[in-house]
């Protein structure tokens, strides 16, 4: 091989080794993901998806059908788990954690949130929904209140209740802490209570 041609080739060798060694990374990591949320049909009723490019556990707890993922971090996000159950709803309900960010959000009216008039829930939790009057009676449960903030001290940082599902999501999990049998369990019965609530 001449220069002419290691030169003219190179350019074109190099981006597709990139992409061969970045997937091959990525299979073998989704492949340790999904052998690990396998370990979830010992105590759940449900099995990984095959062929799917997210590693995804699906099943159903207590007559409802759930989906947990395990989505890989970006450049400007981390990686993430979600667990969702599927359940009809009337209305949309957006929680995070309050921060100090959200606080100034407020003060300067930029920030407009469902108050529940629960002092302790307004201070702790920042609200959205598309029909507050609703949200704020599904909030005012305190069988809801309790299962929400056992979720969100358990590392979850939002939740999101949409016309057909619940959804959690969780920052930096630990594969072998959080995605075992008893903690999944734990959550999904928090997701069961909410999903009762409405």
């Amino acid at each position: 091989m001449n220069q002419y041609t290691f030169n003219t080739i190179m350019p074109l060798i190099m981006p597709i080794a990139f992409f061969i060694f970045f997937f091959a990374i990525l299979f073998y990591s989704n492949k340790q993901k999904a052998k690990v949320l396998g370990r979830l049909s010992a105590g759940l009723r449900g099995s990984v998806s095959r062929f799917s490019f997210i590693p995804t556990f699906k099943g159903e707890y207590q007559g409802l059908n759930f989906s947990i993922e395990l989505l890989s971090g970006g450049k400007n996000s981390p990686p993430c788990l979600k667990i969702c159950l599927a359940k009809n709803f009337l209305f949309r309900l957006t929680i995070y954690k309050e921060s100090f960010l959200s606080n100034i959000g407020k003060k300067l009216g930029v920030i407009h949130e469902v108050k529940i008039n629960d002092e302790m829930f307004d201070r702790d939790f920042l609200v959205f929904s598309n029909k507050p009057a609703q949200a704020a009676s599904y909030l005012n449960n305190s069988s809801v209140k309790n299962a929400i903030r056992e979720l969100f001290s358990s590392g979850f940082n939002a939740l999101f209740i949409k016309e057909k599902q619940i959804l959690i999501q969780k920052p930096n999990y630990n594969l072998e802490i959080d995605i075992n049998p008893q903690n999944i369990t734990q959550t999904l019965q928090r997701l069961f209570m909410l999903a009762r609530g409405g």
